[in-house]
């Protein structure tokens, strides 16, 4: 059945409020605010929920759009909104968005797979976040951070939990598939999920709360200022780091029982700092510079959408302050779930 079929509208009723403009707003709300709040909520895998959220608003654009290139069209829009918003944003996470905008355009070409279109765009979408993350800590510090990885756990089994692990298990290569296989897992979901979004938005369409625009966002916790950190200042980097002085430790203490030795440690210690000057100071500031040109270019032909899109950004932080408080009868993971599965069909139904 068709989706506009199903919820009885046709091109003339918006009373729903539903839009391609809307939706791309919520996905450019979603890119530039939606991380801030995640962290300043404690939530883990944050990049995760931010790639669903993706996977979940080009599905939308998809089924509201006249034409599949609407996908690219907000695509270029929410590169320019984050970039405006966040200009200090890495030149991964614009690679990412792109990918995900083209990925959707390819699979939604046509919509006489829509299941199949959102479940593949789940999948690869989620898949491709969890693969960035492991290719850039590859280039990064080399095949010897999985090395180093594998050793310092077999000597914290050995030496804390008296096990003898055995030697034909490579942790660090474990640890990528352990890691990988999540983001799959989450990529499935997503998916499924976005395949069922018609039935989910009917459900919540007449159970709209009356007082949403009546909140301020005094509730919803923020951190003001919060600065972009360096790899070697956030928790991955710093355990990187850790791990690789632990096990350049041990090639002292004992030698014979590793299988790694010490200098191809401090060559991955100095090649990462080589590269992150590098990439710092040279390489990524003329490719971001080249990039935000082009952007600067597209700016003005977008000029009214982009206006109108961040005038919403305000109204969307109250809907998503109201719907964290509204979440305070549940705790931990079920309040998580509830605050983000309110937010969404909230954000897109007032």
């Amino acid at each position: 059945m068709d989706f506009k079929t199903e919820i009885n509208w046709n091109d003339q009723d918006l009373n729903t409020g539903i839009s391609v403009l809307k939706i791309t707003a919520l996905w450019a709300f979603s890119e530039s605010a939606l991380g801030g709040i995640l962290h300043a909520l404690s939530i883990p895998f944050r990049g995760i929920f931010i790639s669903s959220s993706a996977v979940l608003f080009i599905t939308l654009i998809a089924l509201f759009s006249k034409s599949k290139k609407e996908i690219l069209k907000s695509t270029l829009i929410v590169l320019l909104i984050k970039a405006l918003v966040s200009p200090h944003t890495p030149l991964t996470a614009y690679f990412a968005v792109t990918i995900q905008g083209l990925l959707g355009y390819i699979l939604f070409f046509s919509n006489s797979f829509f299941k199949l279109s959102a479940f593949l765009l789940g999948l690869f979408t989620l898949l491709f976040s969890g693969m960035q993350k492991i290719i850039v800590l590859t280039l990064v510090f080399g095949n010897t951070l999985w090395k180093s990885v594998n050793i310092f756990i077999k000597q914290i089994s050995k030496e804390f939990f008296s096990i003898n692990s055995h030697s034909n298990i490579h942790y660090g290569y474990l640890i990528i598939l352990i890691y990988l296989a999540i983001h799959i897992s989450a990529g499935i979901f997503i998916g499924f999920y976005a395949g069922l979004l018609p039935a989910k938005i009917n459900r919540y369409i007449n159970n709209i709360p009356d007082e949403l625009f009546l909140q301020n966002d005094s509730d919803l916790p923020t951190k003001q200022n919060r600065k972009k950190k360096n790899w070697f200042l956030r928790p991955t980097g710093i355990t990187i780091v850790i791990v690789s002085v632990t096990v350049l430790v041990f090639t002292y203490i004992s030698p014979s029982s590793l299988e790694i030795g010490s200098n191809e440690i401090i060559v991955m210690l100095f090649r990462s700092i080589i590269i992150t000057i590098i990439w710092l100071t040279l390489v990524g500031p003329i490719v971001k510079k080249l990039f935000q040109k082009y952007l600067a270019g597209k700016k003005s032909f977008y000029a009214d959408e982009i206006s109108e899109i961040m005038d919403l950004f305000p109204q969307f932080r109250k809907v998503v302050s109201y719907c964290w408080k509204n979440s305070s009868d549940k705790k931990g993971i079920k309040r998580i779930r509830k605050f983000l599965s309110t937010s969404f069909y909230y954000l897109l139904l007032t």
